[in-house]
């Protein structure tokens, strides 16, 4: 499962469901109510620049994998595309790969490229290029000195660890790849795996091989290929790239999924309180990620003429992260005291204006493997009396002042909140969060903001800093939870270890998941246990909001809280 760390969705697709607020977690599997979206009409034209918003600035490392933030996917997808696509019902369908079968014992996968997929210089996709890139997402020094985090896609490969450990340097020479041709290759696998092709290998985006195999990987990162690629194979090509101000694209006139109509793509960053004014004045068509339009906006948004606004189910969670290895966290009745103590339910009203619903689990309501109250799942209503018998309980007491004393230090606690800039709506969520612990007596320190890239290093790399903090998850399709949850995953920020977890994980993708159903309880027996252990505190699953031009015509299968991204079916009326 590809994780970005981000504050909001991670593509611009869309659904028209608008989720209905509870006072805990959905009770049943069905927490939506229909609002459905129109098709895009008319005959599409060609031409025309389509300016698109983010309100976070992008790293700017633009070979595939290389940084893991939001903002700089959104740009990447845009030229590169995956080996597998997703459609608006959630399903995988063919992108850079047209085909493929299993193995009766489901040990090797056969994979078939589309004959007509190509780089921008002219040169095929090939076998070679996805083994080169498999080899690069498992290589010891991304792994370790770039400290890359999605060497998990190929995990699963036969072989990966010795890459890894640096013993190897390609699955050709473990046994994990064989090239058949130019178009066809084979991934071997130790054991069976239900996960694998559509958590991990269907989100590999390749790389050509022949721009990058002269460059060491360790050069990679402050290569000018990174900075501004010059060979793509996706619908579009860059062509100039400002600092972290804006990048400039133009259509890939021979992409092998058909010509974009839209010739020109703006990417820039704009704050949310700039937005609404941009796109009124027709600046910005749309919003390419959800995170810049504050709620309190929508209102606003919906009386700009020629706009449309649509509230839309995001496949992620916003939460608080706790690092565990911090003395103040180690005890589970101090976690679950974090969650019955925040007034979910109210923030949600006053601070998303009832775009979101509660989560207490790390799957949203929108996953097909979403675990319920019904499945035995404690929804954390809001209690703080609860929150004070637990804090009781883990022999956090409280002073003559009424503030609760650390029992790990002996000394008033003090727990510091950290969170990114350029977002009201975040700093209004931390203030909410000082404000509900206060009152169960835990002084909570607002850290100054700072630059959400910044933030997310200081998280992935455990600077001593940072106890708490704001971030949310966007999650791919297929809810493997290998790459978040597992003990040795580079992305589990918590830095939670947890054996029976890791235990609990394995059976959610093992031989006899294959079997759906049997899958599907394995995830519920699994979400139980995070439930009960709380390692993060879950916040809600947002609706993402997403505001366009009436002139800018999307394909009604382009809209989906999947994740479908096929922008070279938009165009732009002229």
């Amino acid at each position: 499962m590809k994780y970005l760390t981000k504050a909001t969705a991670a593509t611009v697709a869309l659904t028209g469901s608008l989720l209905i607020i509870l006072a805990g977690c959905g009770t049943n599997g069905s927490t939506s109510a229909g609002n459905n979206l129109t098709a895009s009409t008319g005959t599409p034209v060609n031409g025309g620049t389509l300016t698109l918003a983010q309100g976070m600035k992008y790293d700017d490392q633009f070979i595939p994998d290389m940084d893991a933030s939001l903002y700089t996917m959104n740009i990447t997808q845009m030229a590169f595309d995956p080996l597998l696509n997703i459609d608006s019902k959630m399903n995988f369908v063919p992108d850079l790969v047209q085909s493929y079968t299993w193995s009766s014992d489901k040990k090797t996968l056969t994979m078939n490229l589309n004959a007509k997929a190509n780089w921008t210089d002219g040169k095929p996709v090939t076998s070679a290029d996805v083994l080169f890139t498999m080899n690069y997402l498992a290589s010891k020094v991304y792994n370790t000195t770039l400290q890359g985090q999605y060497g998990y896609l190929v995990g699963p490969v036969k072989g990966s660890s010795q890459i890894m450990n640096g013993a190897a340097t390609s699955f050709a020479q473990t046994g994990g790849f064989t090239q058949i041709n130019d178009k066809t290759f084979e991934l071997h696998f130790d054991k069976p795996d239900a996960a694998v092709l559509y958590a991990d290998i269907a989100s590999i985006l390749p790389v050509p091989a022949h721009i990058l195999k002269n460059i060491p990987i360790a050069q990679w990162q402050t290569s000018s290929f990174n900075k501004m690629p010059t060979v793509t194979d996706g619908a579009y090509k860059f062509t100039q790239v400002n600092g972290q101000d804006n990048v400039q694209m133009t259509a890939n006139a021979n992409y092998f999924r058909g010509n974009p109509h839209i010739q020109h793509l703006v990417i820039k960053t704009v704050t949310a309180d700039v937005l609404p004014g941009e796109l009124a004045n027709g600046d910005v068509q749309m919003n390419l990620d959800s995170g810049v339009i504050k709620p309190q906006d929508v209102s606003k948004l919906k009386q700009i003429p020629g706009l449309t606004v649509k509230p839309i189910v995001d496949n992620g969670f916003s939460y608080l992260g706790l690092k565990l290895y911090k003395p103040e966290f180690r005890n589970v009745k101090v976690r679950q005291a974090i969650e019955y103590a925040l007034n979910r339910p109210q923030m949600i009203q006053g601070i998303m204006k009832g775009y979101a619903t509660p989560v207490c689990g790390p799957l949203p309501p929108v996953s097909w493997a979403y675990a319920t109250t019904q499945d035995g799942m404690n929804p954390y209503s809001y209690d703080p009396a609860k929150a004070n018998q637990l804090l009781d309980q883990a022999g956090w007491k409280k002073g003559a002042n009424g503030m609760r004393i650390d029992p790990s230090t002996g000394q008033q606690a003090n727990l510091h909140l950290s969170y990114s800039s350029g977002n009201s709506t975040l700093q209004a969520e931390a203030v909410a969060i000082a404000q509900d612990l206060q009152e169960v007596g835990v002084k909570v320190t607002l850290d100054s903001p700072m630059d959400f890239n910044t933030l997310a290093q200081k998280v992935e790399t455990n600077d001593q800093s940072i106890q708490m903090w704001l971030m949310a998850w966007s999650l791919a399709v297929d809810p493997d939870p290998r790459g978040l949850w597992d003990s040795t995953d580079v992305m589990n920020f918590e830095r939670w270890q947890d054996p029976h977890n890791d235990q609990l994980i394995a059976a959610t993708w093992g031989a006899k998941a294959f079997n759906q159903n049997y899958r599907k309880q394995a995830f519920i027996h699994w979400q139980m246990y995070v439930n009960q252990q709380m390692p993060l505190n879950f916040l809600w699953a947002r609706d993402d909001l997403y505001a366009y031009s009436n002139k800018l015509h999307i394909p009604a299968n382009d809209w989906s809280s999947a994740g479908v991204l096929n922008p070279q079916q938009w165009w732009l009326q002229q």
